[in-house]
């Protein structure tokens, strides 16, 4: 088969056998795609190492000798640097044939000091189309929207309240930020809590405007606690603020609050 119509056919292959997640990215064409083991031959023996798709274009015209390759795995641990490696081998055939390897797999990039939680979050964040994830956060405005003018009716704070999912954030570290605009306070909120539930995010934006009315947190103990409870799922640890919650527990003699900081102590 001549080499480029070889190459062409090999590298359709892989994306129609590929998971549909690295389908997506290599479809995407926002990813160096490195490509490991994969050669050609021609039929006096020479090899031609085909080593990103610059190579693929590359490539002189000549009569390739036909061979059987294998997809053996896809590794993503490097999409974050713009990066995708695919794996593959081949041997001598009588006639040219693609197959995925028995033992395929999808290498993720790992995050060693996340929590369960936290990686599965990630996971579903990364899994969003660019039209789903569009959809979510435009659901997930108008519902803390609403949110936030529930918590500011009855507070001390005069400034428009807006809050936004900041896309940009670095995934694996979890943090929020507040930064006050002239009569404006904005809130930019990690990814990971566009998938929580309502009491969560009522306990969480009460508990960020706690920092501009005090007050808040007397009104809001039960919902901040919600936070606190996913907060230490995804993070490991406890907020301080569960020691102020608890004195409100203690003088209102709420004892399902108690019992629930208890636990969570002791976790």
């Amino acid at each position: 088969m001549e080499s480029k119509q070889l190459i062409n056919k090999i590298l359709r292959d892989i994306v129609k056998n590929i998971d549909e997640y690295s389908r997506d990215l290599l479809l995407a064409e926002s990813l160096d795609v490195e490509l490991k083991g994969l050669n050609l031959w021609d039929e006096n023996g020479k090899r031609y190492s085909i080593k990103n798709l610059m190579d693929c274009d590359e490539l002189p015209s000549f009569e390739a000798t036909d061979r059987k390759y294998v997809l053996r795995k896809v590794n993503l641990k490097h999409v974050d640097d713009g990066v995708m490696i695919i794996h593959l081998s081949s041997r001598k055939a009588d006639e040219y044939s693609f197959s995925i390897d028995n033992t395929f797999e999808v290498i993720l990039k790992t995050f060693s000091t996340a929590s369960y939680e936290h990686r599965e979050r990630i996971l579903l964040w990364n899994e969003l189309s660019d039209e789903e994830l569009d959809i979510k956060i435009s659901e997930f405005d108008v519902n803390v929207e609403s949110i936030v003018q529930k918590i500011s009716e009855n507070s001390k704070i005069s400034s428009e309240v807006l809050v936004y999912i900041d896309v940009f954030m670095d995934l694996e570290k979890i943090e929020n930020i507040m930064e006050k605009e002239e009569e404006k306070l904005v809130l930019w909120l990690h990814p990971v809590f566009l998938f929580s539930k309502e009491s969560t995010l009522k306990g969480l934006l009460a508990y960020e405007l706690s920092k501009y009315d005090k007050s808040l947190i007397e009104g809001h103990y039960q919902d901040i606690l919600e936070y606190c409870k996913e907060y230490r799922e995804l993070c490991g640890k406890n907020l301080k603020i569960i020691e102020k919650i608890r004195e409100i527990a203690v003088k209102r003699n709420d004892y399902d609050i108690l019992k629930e900081i208890d636990q969570m102590n002791t976790i």
